[in-house]
């Protein structure tokens, strides 16, 4: 034993031995493991932990399949191999060799366009075909044989950018399921990853939550210029449409929802600081950040927007189509209908408690961009980058990582969105509407689950105590089909 090992057992056990471990073998701040609940009138038990497969999904970036060296990622909990064919094209296959099940993906490119298994030599086209077995020779029985042939993972490059059908059926169209500013011709990705060690379902589930900004992103850059950190505080959700049953978007009504409104004062305004009895104290704790807010005010009084809401022209206003707001199978678009720049967020699941993130960012041009915008817009992209996927989104990921899936919910009528996207998620998927047309049995279609009965009465229980608000308007419909 070292004298250093010695000299530090005591203290291992005593007096904070206990604190490395006091969450057990898990570690403290690491992620819980993903788990359903076991309910079946839960909603949740019903949405894959792994993904809806019969889906288009970015994979990776072209230029990372190099010539002669294929490169692999999993998705979806299935290993995919890339590797280019005669003509440059990104190719997919399982990676997988049909012969020994070998990783083919430990192989190489020896011949411009095929790809070739490290163990027995044998070599497949974009298709999947086995086309040589190098170690049996020309004339090899192998060449050709039907269980020989590899399964392939249909793909299509845009803008830069690979995508792949993740599918058991025929692939529908690309446009069906990439976002339409990827075929725009002039337009410009940039995009971005990240890991995150937790479930797909929690990192889309987040980035639909509509009331955190002013807890979980109140020290964000961009949510330091708004004195209401983003969005009002109400104790009210927001009306959803489902739009085509591709896509759930909130409707914010015209300049700002009417369930934002709650705590309007006589003159329309809405306080920095709130009074909550219960802890006999108010929030925020302090007023430091009204020292340069009053700055952003006075920009925003001088564009002749209202301050306190950052309210767009009409001509901003997002349009309600099925391509604003969350869209199956997963992905969520920010932006409204801006003229030059749309993000798409889209969490690609790798594993239960792994998802790859990746950010479509788009900026749109209706010309061919000059030389020296195109400079300008790749010289300031890190910083745009940084602060819009990474300051900003970063901080949903501190929080969303922790949640417990499988545990029991008491939801606010606030939660009107995330209940209204786990509905489309599991009742509008495209693989349940081709388990469907195979006639094949199918979960029960429940009317009303207890999480969405929980958010309806909430809106009633904040009726039935605020004189500003009417019971009447509260009860339209919180789920809207356009």
């Amino acid at each position: 034993m070292g004298l250093k090992r010695l000299l530090l057992k005591p203290l291992s056990g005593y007096p904070g031995g206990y604190k490395k471990m006091r969450r057990g073998t898990q570690g403290y701040d690491s992620t819980p493991p993903f788990q359903v609940p076991d309910n079946p009138r839960d909603r949740r038990s019903r949405i894959p932990p792994n993904g809806f497969r019969e889906y288009w999904y970015p994979a990776l970036p072209a230029g990372d399949v190099k010539k002669n060296q294929p490169t692999m990622l999993r998705m979806l909990g299935t290993d995919v191999v890339f590797f280019k064919d005669k003509d440059g094209v990104v190719q997919g296959l399982l990676d997988w060799c049909p012969h020994r099940a070998v990783y083919l993906s430990m192989g190489r490119c020896y011949f411009e366009g095929f790809l070739t298994c490290p163990y027995h030599g044998a070599t497949f086209d974009g298709d999947g075909n086995c086309v040589a077995f190098l170690t049996e020779g020309p004339d090899s029985k192998m060449v050709g044989a039907p269980g020989m042939k590899a399964r392939k993972f249909p793909t299509v490059t845009l803008k830069g950018m690979v995508f792949v059908w993740m599918g058991e059926g025929e692939p529908v169209a690309p446009e069906e399921d990439i976002p339409p500013e990827m075929f725009e011709e002039h337009n410009i990705c940039r995009p971005s990853f990240t890991m995150f060690d937790c479930n797909w379902v929690l990192v889309l589930e987040n980035t639909m939550d509509a009331h955190n900004a002013f807890m979980v992103h109140r020290n964000a850059l961009r949510m330091l210029g708004s004195r209401v950190g983003g969005r009002p505080r109400t104790p009210l959700g927001y009306r959803v449409n489902l739009v085509n049953n591709k896509n759930v978007h909130y409707r914010p009504g015209s300049g700002k929802a009417h369930t934002e409104r709650y705590y309007y004062d006589e003159d329309g305004n809405i306080p920095y600081q709130m009074y909550y009895a219960g802890v006999d104290g108010v929030w925020p704790l302090h007023r430091w950040r009204l020292a340069w807010t009053w700055f952003f005010d006075w920009k925003a009084k001088r564009r002749g927007q209202d301050p306190q809401y950052r309210r767009a022209s009409a001509a901003d206003t997002p349009d309600v189509n099925e391509w604003n707001g969350t869209r199956l199978p997963g992905m969520s678009r920010t932006g409204g209908n801006n003229r030059y720049f749309r993000s798409t967020r889209w969490p690609v699941p790798v594993e239960e408690n792994l998802t790859r993130m990746v950010y479509l960012n788009v900026e749109r041009y209706e010309k061919r961009p000059s030389f020296l915008c195109r400079v300008v817009s790749a010289t300031t992209w890190p910083y745009r980058n940084w602060e819009l996927n990474f300051n900003f989104r970063n901080q949903d990921y501190d929080a969303e990582k922790y949640t417990q899936y499988n545990m029991p919910e008491y939801l606010s009528s606030t939660d009107s969105v995330v209940v209204a996207m786990r509905r489309l998620f599991v009742e509008h998927n495209r693989d349940v509407i081709r388990q469907r047309e195979r006639e094949e049995a199918l979960p029960e279609v429940m009317d009303e689950t207890e999480a969405e009965r929980m958010v309806r009465e909430g809106d009633l229980k904040v009726a039935a105590t605020a004189q500003a608000f009417d019971a009447d308007r509260l009860e339209e419909e919180l789920l809207r089909r356009v």
